[in-house]
């Protein structure tokens, strides 16, 4: 007797994030539909995707990206909805108007705006005497270093009219970039994971990664998810302080963020995610193995072309990268895994080809994939006025 698998949709095809739990679902024995404003997005290429739904960006049309995922989870019979971004959010803002049966895995709207901005963070760790100074590389984040850098920033700022909104300010701290993922079950920790930056690429993000595990920061993360009674993913940047030890929670995502590290270390995190989604009770999974170096070989080309825009760089990262060779030896494909997914070899190819023709348009790469998924000012705007009319 076989046991008929869940339909499952994804909030977006276009992040890392994304493509990465296409991956481990698939995996996992499961096939999954996308919602995007992209039809050629990232996660179209992926023979564990049945089908590509076409919506609004939710970033630039929040009401009309909500109308249509409401759409496909009536017409398209869906079982569980799986929020792989900013999308948490925005249906955490929605609750009430996402239809009956619908199995999705939020906490309350409450709780995300506790987490969701640096400032409200801020006061959550706090409250809960949590270590907290600064340094991380997301959007929205500058590294200040002198008073020149101090005062160009608040000009840019001023511009942007950021000042209306609250600034945080922390010093730095020196150490290692951390980040660690968890999946909660109304405040029960389920799943977590820990990877330490070992190479940056562009926008602050990972070309090279190594699983660490830290029973400390580990039962940070699980008094963080029991304060907030969270419900679903929940993801932290910190930084291990070098001369402590000492873990410097820096930022949070009420999101799932790239969990092939975690997969190849033998934890499941979207896996966790599905199986409370659809209101099971799953066990508490152990900590993964430490010490699995996985690449992201996408960025680190991006990186190549980004650092000296020259054709031979690219070259020679493409050689390194096929010969595992260099600062990928024995690393594991985690984005991009041609050989699990060959499908993925196409989006690949369009970026090499892309990179070669033209070395400069690497940092045009990630701004509109970023578009594509993200939430504007506006549209959390949206989001608050969902929350308040409800």
């Amino acid at each position: 007797m076989t046991t008929q698998k869940p339909k499952i949709l994804l909030s977006e095809g276009s992040s890392l994030s994304s493509r990465e739990a296409i991956t481990a679902l698939g995996l996992g024995g499961h096939r999954v539909e996308l919602v995007s404003s992209n039809p050629m997005c990232l996660g179209r290429f992926s023979r564990f995707v049945t089908r590509v739904h076409r919506a609004p960006a939710s970033g630039a049309d929040p009401d009309g990206y909500l109308a249509a995922v409401i759409e496909i989870a009536k017409n398209d019979h869906i079982d569980a909805l799986i929020p792989v971004h900013e999308q948490a959010y925005l249906f955490a803002a929605a609750r009430t108007q996402l239809p009956a049966g619908l199995g999705i895995a939020l906490a309350d709207f409450e709780a995300f705006e506790q987490v969701q901005s640096k400032a409200g963070f801020a006061s959550l760790l706090t409250r809960l005497k949590v270590p907290q100074p600064t340094g991380t590389a997301s959007a929205g984040v500058w590294r200040v270093g002198d008073v020149h850098q101090r005062d160009a920033l608040l000009v840019q700022l001023e511009a942007l009219d950021a000042f209306a909104h609250g600034l945080l300010v922390q010093a730095a701290v020196t150490g290692a970039l951390e980040r660690t993922q968890a999946v909660f079950d109304r405040g029960r920790l389920v799943a977590s994971h820990i990877y330490r930056q070992v190479v940056e690429g562009p926008g602050g993000g990972d070309v090279l990664k190594i699983s660490v595990v830290n029973a400390v920061v580990r039962g940070t993360v699980e008094r963080i998810g029991q304060a907030l009674k969270w419900h679903g993913a929940l993801s932290f940047d910190y930084v291990m302080d070098d001369a402590t030890h000492t873990p410097y929670f820096i930022d949070a995502n009420p999101r799932l963020v790239e969990p092939m590290n975690a997969w190849l270390s033998g934890v499941d995190l979207p896996g966790a995610l599905l199986q409370i989604s659809l209101g099971e009770t799953p066990p508490v999974q152990p900590d993964g193995r430490e010490g699995i170096l996985t690449r992201l070989g996408l960025m680190g080309l991006l990186d190549a072309a980004r650092r000296r825009s020259r054709r031979r760089d690219i070259l020679r990262e493409i050689g390194l990268l096929a010969a595992g060779s260099g600062r990928y030896r024995g690393s594991r494909e985690e984005l991009v895994p041609v050989l699990t997914d060959p499908w993925c070899a196409i989006p690949l190819g369009v970026v090499v080809a892309r990179l070669l023709r033209s070395p400069e348009t690497a940092a045009r790469f990630s701004e509109t994939t970023v578009a594509a998924y993200s939430l504007t000012p506006h549209a959390i705007h949206r989001l608050g006025a969902w929350h308040d009319a409800a």
